[in-house]
């Protein structure tokens, strides 16, 4: 048996493979024959077992999962809001599994509409877990992309009436909301580009306790409290997370909070995570508001060293808030295999090992060198290669320059018209990863096809290729 809570809370010891696919934890279901097809239209009730298998899910309308129903959603498929329509599980599961090179989106129909204001367009109202029964399945969400979520107050699915349990916070999670003792695992999943008024990713309240692991919370927003998460009266467990680059806009420099993550009565537990480059206007520069030295493991947290194995230093990653771990990063070989094996998936989240060398670095990636010249010097420069190849629709374009200067990559397709510039600037030397979403510079989804990778630096061009499956 495990303590977290100060005790308060005992949570029985987790199996030898983690919580995944353990059939002690997942009743077994039969489930109904999947749906085939290129589009599929969902919304309003869910209360019998389904699976979602199309390519692409058009939500219309809130849904609401009940009656102990299970959502199945298989790898690569792309479930896209077509208004600010939300899902609310009150009495069931979802269990959707992706890939690491095939995950399962979710997201807007229209991100070309989205901004970071309260206004709801352009994005959609997130998943909420809401007090379910001790004997539902549990819920989990691996490999999966969530973007693009707003929590905007007044606007949530969880009403006034009458319930035993918590009531889900209003204006808070702007991806995800997870309430009382809803069993919920987030695996491998990456939070980006998500808004609310407290926590712009996720928020946990009443006791609620979900795994968060080997998951990048990335580029969210908060307009009063917690940039990425917002912790209240929960116990929240967080395994070789990465969170960077998340801002809290609160307009008053004297609204204490965090940059990252906010706790209100809330006890974390953290393990090899990485919290680094997150903003708030509040005169006092927190990433975590108010961490606890005996709950933080492993882990390097800007602006708070203290704890077993803990660093305080700059991650050193290959970009600015890229989240990878360049040759020189103080948190490679940094964490503890011995503490995170037993959580923690086979690959990292790019897909690669995640053990590479004596130990296992800290948050979601693992340094992965492409060849001894990776630590040695001078360092040599390389074509561009996308990983995973073919993508859908997310994929990691790395490479390496000779030094530091000006450089250019771009996607171009089969004729050699531009799709998207990733980046174009200043770089330093050395091996370097940039994320493609599939989309092009002016928002919209790319087609399916093959597409040019080209990188300009040193008066030089490499080109890579890359193949995207809608």
């Amino acid at each position: 048996m495990r303590a977290i809570g100060y005790g308060s809370r005992i949570v029985p010891d987790p199996p030898a493979g983690g919580l995944r696919d353990d059939p002690g934890r997942m009743p077994a279901r039969s489930l109904p024959p999947a749906r085939q097809g290129a589009t599929t239209r969902a919304g309003g009730t869910i209360s019998v077992d389904t699976v979602w298998d199309a390519a692409i899910v058009s939500v219309t309308d809130d849904i609401t999962i009940t009656n102990d129903a299970l959502l199945t959603v298989v790898p690569g498929v792309r479930i896209e809001f077509a208004g600010y329509f939300g899902i609310l599980v009150v009495d069931g599961a979802i269990q959707a599994a992706g890939k690491a090179d095939n995950p399962i989106t979710w997201t807007t129909s229209y991100p070309e509409a989205f901004d970071e204001s309260q206004s709801t367009a352009g994005c959609w109202n997130g998943i909420t877990f809401l007090n379910l029964p001790a004997g539902a399945p549990e819920s989990y969400l691996r490999w999966c992309v969530l973007e693009y979520a707003k929590a905007v107050p007044g606007l949530g699915l969880d009403g006034d009436g009458p319930r035993v349990g918590g009531r889900a916070f209003d204006g808070a999670g702007g991806a995800l909301r997870i309430v009382g003792s809803s069993r919920v695992e987030v695996m491998g999943c990456r939070l980006r580009r998500n808004c609310a008024d407290r926590g712009g990713a996720l928020a946990v309240h009443y006791g609620g306790a979900p795994v968060v692991m080997n998951s990048l919370l990335l580029d969210n927003v908060s307009w009063s409290r917690a940039g990425a998460v917002f912790v209240s009266y929960a116990y929240p467990v967080f395994w070789h997370d990465t969170l960077t680059l998340n801002r809290c806009v609160n307009p008053e420099m004297f609204d204490r909070t965090a940059g990252a993550v906010d706790h209100f009565h809330g006890k974390p537990l953290y393990t090899g995570c990485v919290i680094y480059a997150n903003q708030t206007n509040h005169h006092e520069h927190h990433e975590v508001l108010e961490p606890k030295a005996y709950y933080t493991r492993y882990c390097d947290i800007a602006g708070f060293g203290e704890g077993v194995g803990c660093l305080d230093q700059d991650p050193l990653f290959v970009t600015h808030g890229s989240g990878r771990l360049s040759a020189g990063s103080p948190c490679r070989n940094a964490g503890s295999y011995l503490l995170a094996e037993q959580w923690l998936p086979e690959v990292d989240l790019d897909g690669f090992p995640r053990r590479e060398g004596p130990e296992v670095d800290m948050g979601c990636y693992e340094f992965t060198p492409v060849s001894a010249a990776d630590v040695a010097t001078p360092v040599l420069a390389s074509d561009p290669r996308a990983w995973p190849n073919p993508c859908n629709p997310s994929t990691t374009v790395r490479f390496r320059i000779e030094r530091t200067g000006r450089a250019r990559l771009c996607i171009l397709d089969q004729r050699g018209r531009l799709v998207r510039t990733l980046v174009d600037g200043e770089l330093p030397a050395g091996e370097l990863g940039v994320e493609w979403n599939g989309l092009d510079d002016g928002g919209r989804g790319a087609a399916s096809g093959t597409y040019v990778i080209r990188l300009d630096n040193g008066g030089r061009t490499r080109t890579g290729s890359l193949t995207l499956v809608r």
